[in-house]
């Protein structure tokens, strides 16, 4: 079904159609996670004849000192989530492309052995979609008792070093993405405010340089998680809602282009022009539907 999406996307020209009334004056931020070397390649391949690649910092600014005009047309910010011990492979790619994305780092898993907890044998057998929706204690309490070694005594190691860090600098940017990858909005208020203020601590301390970009975990925030952000000095949240960013856009409610890390071609276009996002949507609005009364014909089928 993906392929088959993708092809027809691709042979109506739906993607060019879209990209040309959405994203030639607006930002397109896509986001990553842990892609292959070869994946990414053929990914930037396909950006690059489409889109001019910008920083975040160039975004920020342009948005923020209302100078929209200087950004080039089709504008796309590269995003990297997590800090993965995979993004290292990265660096001569992302040189060859001349691309700087933002890698977003969890400043307590980064340069430790601990694992991120969604990627635990014990997330796996608990589920880690059901874990998201308890509070913070009642998941870390979950993963303890399912044997969850969240200080990464065992196992290999999932996250990039500091000195990968430090190499990637050279052709990255860094934000902040939380110390431990918490479910924010499921955090009571201390800990909220520690995981993002102390995360944009830990990270300047580190890397001897500014940490003004932030991602949501998950994409779950509200207004708190904002109000911390702001109070953190902070320049920008990413979230994970789908869409593109305009010269009135909030800057702490950034719209992005959701992108697999194994996204064949086809499904790379299709994924480009929010289209599969839009019917999962859907599908999910059906499933929520609530189902009719015994006796009672529904609406559409009553005469």
């Amino acid at each position: 079904m993906k392929e088959a999406l993708g092809a027809f996307v691709r042979v109506t020209r739906l993607d060019a159609l879209v990209r040309f009334a959405f994203a030639r004056r607006r930002v397109t931020i896509a986001v990553y996670h842990n892609p292959s070397p070869d994946v990414l390649r053929t990914h930037l391949a396909y950006f690059a004849r489409r889109y001019s690649f910008i920083t975040m910092d160039a975004f920020e600014r342009a948005l923020t000192s209302k100078r929209w005009h200087e950004l080039p047309r089709y504008p796309m910010v590269i995003t990297i989530d997590d800090g993965h011990a995979g993004n290292a492979r990265l660096e001569a790619l992302l040189r060859e492309f001349g691309v700087r994305p933002t890698i977003y780092l969890c400043s307590q898993i980064v340069g430790t052995p601990r694992p991120f907890w969604w990627q635990t044998a014990a997330a796996a057998t608990l589920g880690a979609e059901s874990l998201k929706g308890l509070t913070d204690t009642q998941r870390r309490k979950r993963l303890r008792q399912a044997g969850c070694d969240l200080s990464g005594a065992e196992g290999p190691r999932q996250a990039l070093t500091w000195d990968e860090v430090r190499t990637l600098s050279s052709v990255a940017d860094f934000g902040g993405h939380t110390r431990h990858h918490p479910i924010l909005p499921q955090c009571d208020d201390d800990t909220c405010a520690d995981e993002i203020t102390v995360c944009k601590h830990e990270l300047e301390a580190t890397l001897n340089q500014p940490c003004r970009h932030f991602a949501y975990p998950n994409g779950d925030y509200g207004e708190r998680e904002i109000a911390e952000l702001k109070r953190a000095g902070y320049a920008t949240g990413r979230t994970i809602e789908v869409g593109w960013n305009g010269p009135d856009a909030d800057p702490f409610r950034l719209k992005v282009m959701p992108v697999y890390d194994h996204a064949s071609l086809n499904w790379l276009v299709a994924q480009m022009t929010g289209l599969p996002s839009w019917l999962r949507h859907v599908r999910l609005r059906l499933r929520a539907r609530p189902a009719p009364a015994a006796g009672v014909r529904p609406a559409h089928a009553r005469v």
